[in-house]
């Protein structure tokens, strides 16, 4: 398989990871957070989303060529 293909996968796994933790912070609201600071955190997570979802497709595609 190719490098690149190969990066992309570890970086879509670690950015996974990342994804998943925030996540566990909203849900826990830990102390000091204020409402900002957890509305800010819930955007990046869904930008974060949408970037792993774009490298999903790319790992797709590169994978069919």
């Amino acid at each position: 398989m190719k490098q690149f293909v190969e990066k992309m996968k570890v970086e879509l796994k670690e950015l996974k990871g990342r994804i998943a933790k925030a996540e566990q912070i909203v849900a826990t609201k830990p102390f000091g957070a204020d409402k900002t600071s957890i509305d800010l955190l819930k955007s990046q997570i869904q930008y974060m989303q949408g970037y792993a979802s774009f490298l999903e497709q790319r790992i797709e595609y590169e994978g069919e060529r």
